[in-house]
């Protein structure tokens, strides 16, 4: 158990670091490795009764939630400047759409069919 949580420390650590350098993809992946090693540490504690966690254990786990509750509002904030991106992205092409409804052509030739 306390294996698992060492683990699950060790990847909030990068989570947060690629959080900071931008790196969100990266990011995502090891949110959903950390996720499963959570889903694995509930059922082995259901499995077990009077389950209580080692003090080490605890230690991890308080500095783990004192990092995540760090990095909460950093990706609150990468994610309002992504849908403002985005939303300028959709204004931009509106006006474009607006100014430049069709491309003229400037060049070629009309054939007549009929004669």
């Amino acid at each position: 158990m306390d294996k698992l949580i060492e683990t699950i420390f060790g990847i909030t650590l990068e989570m947060n670091r690629n959080l900071k350098e931008g790196n969100f993809e990266e990011f995502e992946k090891l949110l959903i490795d950390r996720n499963l090693l959570m889903s694995k540490i509930d059922d082995l504690k259901n499995r077990q009764t009077n389950f209580e966690y080692s003090s080490k254990a605890q230690q991890l786990l308080t500095d783990i939630l004192t990092i995540d509750q760090l990095m909460g509002p950093q990706v609150e904030k990468s994610l309002i400047e992504t849908k403002a991106l985005l939303n300028q992205i959709k204004r931009q092409k509106q006006v474009s759409k607006q100014y430049n409804p069709y491309n003229k052509q400037t060049n070629g030739v009309f054939l007549d069919s009929k004669r």
